[in-house]
């Protein structure tokens, strides 16, 4: 890991792969072992290819699942959980943002 942005999207990504397998354990719906699945899969990407835009795809894509999710059936049993998995989703836009403008100026740094 380079740079700090990039630590934080792993860190948010790993809390989010967390956040989802104690959704599970807790409540046993499919939902959470799906986002535990996706998270741990992203994260494994992340770690090997550094690519900013899935991150920034994942993390639009993750809120608006879970607003279209709150929208139809409101928050779950366990609110915490399911607002971090709402509200996580912003700091992993933006950190992956963050890298993608610092890759793109070294990139372009270098040509």
């Amino acid at each position: 890991m380079q740079n700090r942005y990039e630590k934080m999207v792993l860190a948010v990504l790993v809390l989010l792969a967390l956040i989802n397998l104690v959704f599970f354990i807790v409540t046993s719906y499919s939902g959470p072992i799906w986002g535990f699945v996706v998270t741990a899969v992203v994260s494994i990407l992340w770690w090997k290819k550094r690519n900013a835009k899935l991150i920034m795809i994942v993390a639009i894509v993750w809120m608006l699942i879970h607003i279209i999710e709150f929208i139809v059936l409101g928050p779950s049993a366990f609110p915490i959980l399911f607002y971090l998995n709402l509200l996580l989703p912003i700091p992993l836009f933006y950190y992956s943002l963050k890298t993608y403008i610092l890759m793109k100026s070294k990139m372009e740094g270098e040509g």
